[in-house]
């Protein structure tokens, strides 16, 4: 059973049915029920004892480090390191492990040795990168002391495995899902309507949108030799659009599926293709992995004491500004390290995901100033309409630089893309593409654009339509039903089931 299927609705409407004829106070057992229900259904279900083992790490280990809490720090390091091993290691296994022979592939064609690894074989565990994160997430908070552990063990394993989350998150944090599971909730027919009509935006986005647009990306960069120049670029911004519809609509189904049940989970986009620099961009890209990583990785990187030292040394060696920007880089470049690494074992994710996006933080932060002076000193004006949409797009152009490395069909390749894009004499495509089809999906994509820029801008544009007349509510409704029924891709032939961050 995939998000974008009927039966999945069908679900969600009997789910829904029966949450509400319960008792409000045993509830929560009701989606913890669901939830391993819909892992049986949308996995195989014997591989949920992998999440079980990493609950019950969570659990007995929280639970000890609570117990130690005036212990010494050596002995409760000691705790932390062995509750967090068993999550940490199954990650590995299941996600990393094939990061040994791709490295020594990797060198081994970089120097032509023609020596090579077969890769393992290895299980996928429904939702392992997210739900990992939230579990150690929860697990050093404990530690720090942020909040007590919890009691109930089915509470931890409902949070690490509520379904929605489970294909692409959002990541979670204990004390947000503590509240929204376990705070009893009334019928509200506004989060039932509302959350049925987020699913619907989220069809159009995935089905009508991304993978419309899929086959296309994945023509051109499969030819790359074959399709240059002006392909090339095309093929890059239709990724830009693909990979952004496909995640976000992910994000607009399993947040108003989870809104039906009363229940909020956090937002993971807001309207990033409008940002104005590439750190505003991250901020509104993937929220909830840039928050998690920042609480648990940069900042803590930042206050340790060998990053301190240097800070000092840097300083009075060569100035306050210097010494307080290097921890600051180093810390930055591990945390986009180790994001890369999380997209996936792979020296192209590693480069794309991480390295990269490393590199334009830093130059920001290095050329800063001076690029001010300089606008400055030009006399730009920098407060007008023309200005932002020359940092926007500028913004967005760079981001697609980086998605030209995730495009290639490796690492080694790209050279060879680069060359493509520059180069002239490519074959005619636009007349072999369905016409209307693509008008439709051009059509829907700046009815998206337009909402994320009203949503930019500050209007809540769900309340704004919720305060429009029925007849046109419905008619708006029923309009894009009828586009995702006729227009979608779905069916025979088509992998709609597939979402780009359900691979990560």
């Amino acid at each position: 059973m995939t998000i974008t299927s009927l039966y999945f609705l069908g679900f969600l409407c009997l789910t829904v049915l029966f949450y509400y004829l319960c008792p409000a106070k045993i509830r929560w057992v009701l989606l913890l029920i669901y939830s391993f229900a819909f892992f049986a259904f949308a996995s195989n279900f014997a591989l949920i004892i992998y999440v079980v083992v990493g609950v019950l790490a969570a659990y007995l280990g929280t639970r000890l480090l609570h117990k130690f809490s005036s212990a010494k720090p050596a002995r409760r390091r000691v705790i932390l390191a062995l509750t967090i091993l068993p999550i940490f290691g199954m990650l590995f296994v299941f996600k990393y492990i094939n990061i040994f022979p791709l490295t020594f592939n990797f060198f081994s064609r970089l120097f032509g040795a023609g020596v090579g690894f077969d890769m393992f074989e290895v299980l996928s565990v429904l939702g392992i990168s997210y739900y990992s994160l939230s579990l150690i997430g929860y697990i050093l908070d404990v530690y720090w002391g942020a909040y007590p552990p919890v009691k109930n063990p089915l509470k931890v394993l409902l949070f690490a495995c509520y379904y929605p989350t489970l294909i692409s998150g959002p990541i979670t944090r204990f004390p947000h899902m503590q509240k929204e599971l376990f705070t009893p909730k009334k019928l509200d027919y506004n989060n039932v309507y509302m959350g049925f009509e987020r699913i619907l935006y989220g069809f159009m986005k995935k089905l009508v949108i991304a993978d419309q647009l899929g086959p296309v990306v994945k023509m051109i960069f499969g030819s790359f030799h074959t399709f240059s120049g002006f392909y090339i670029v095309l093929g890059v911004i239709l990724y830009a659009v693909q990979i952004y519809m496909d995640f976000s609509g992910c994000m607009d189904i399993v947040n108003g599926a989870s809104l039906t049940y009363g229940i909020k989970l956090p937002e993971n986009f807001n309207s990033p293709f409008f940002s104005k620099n590439l750190s505003e961009f991250w901020r509104r890209w993937h929220i909830s992995l840039g928050n998690w990583a920042k609480d648990y990785i940069m900042y803590p990187l930042l206050k340790s004491a060998p990053l301190q030292k240097l800070g000092v040394s840097a300083r009075a060696r060569f100035g306050k500004r210097f010494g307080k920007m290097l921890p600051t880089i180093i810390s930055i470049l591990i945390l986009w390290l180790l994001i890369g690494l999380w997209h996936g074992a792979s020296f192209q994710y590693i480069f794309a995901a991480g390295i990269i996006p490393w590199f334009y933080l830093t130059s920001s932060q290095i050329f800063d100033r001076p690029l001010q002076a300089l606008t400055k000193k030009l006399k730009v004006n920098t407060a007008c309409f023309s200005f932002r949409l020359f940092q926007s797009v500028r913004t967005f152009l760079l981001m697609c630089l980086l998605w030209l490395f995730v495009c290639a069909p490796e690492l080694s390749e790209v050279p060879a893309v680069l060359k493509s894009a520059l180069s002239f004499g490519e074959p005619n495509i636009i007349g072999q593409l369905p016409h209307f089809s693509v008008i439709i999906t051009m059509l829907m994509f700046g009815v998206v654009m337009a909402i994320d820029y009203l949503k930019y801008k500050g209007t809540d544009v769900l309340a704004a339509f919720q305060r429009q007349n029925l007849l046109f509510r419905w008619g708006c409704l029923l309009g894009l039903a009828t586009v995702i029924i006729i227009f979608g891709a779905y069916g025979t032939g088509y992998n709609a089931a597939d979402f780009i961050y359900g691979g990560f």
